[in-house]
């Protein structure tokens, strides 16, 4: 556990900057406005996507056949539970499967996925698992913080 708090205490100033920022203290007060939480979901839908495609390729990678139905349940479940929230959300703004899927990744989306899909392609096994893990560690956080 010493590593894994060595992490954590070497990225508190940037876990206090995400708690802090204009985006997730709008949406908890309820100040957020609409426009930004409809760019949001879209942008998560479409980044769910390719992080699934990067669990997929992980588990296609995995040594232990544990892992690797464990990386291809979560690959699945990040686009079924996920898709089942935002089709929610998408029908509320008027916005179709299609109309989401021609939305293209925001630059900031698409820097981080093509990173996330190079890494789970060319980098060793440990370092795809890396890569991965700050998703669920941060969205585990926050969400707690919450």
């Amino acid at each position: 556990m010493r590593f894994t708090a060595d992490l954590w205490t070497s990225i508190e100033s940037i876990y206090d900057a995400i708690l802090r920022h204009p985006f997730l203290t709008g949406l908890t007060d309820g100040s957020l406005p609409r426009p930004s939480f409809q760019f949001y979901a879209v942008q998560d839908a479409l980044y769910l996507r390719e992080f699934a495609r990067s669990l997929s390729i992980a588990a296609a990678r995995a040594p232990r056949d544990e892992w690797i139905i464990m990386f291809n349940e979560h690959s699945a479940g990040a686009l079924k539970v996920e898709r089942a929230l935002h089709e929610g959300f998408f029908k509320e703004f008027g916005l179709g499967a299609g109309d989401v899927a021609s939305t293209p990744l925001a630059p900031t989306n698409l820097a981080y996925t093509s990173y996330l899909l190079a890494v789970a392609h060319a980098a060793p096994f440990h370092e795809a698992v890396a890569a991965l893990l700050p998703c669920y560690w941060i969205y585990w956080e926050v969400g707690k913080a919450l």
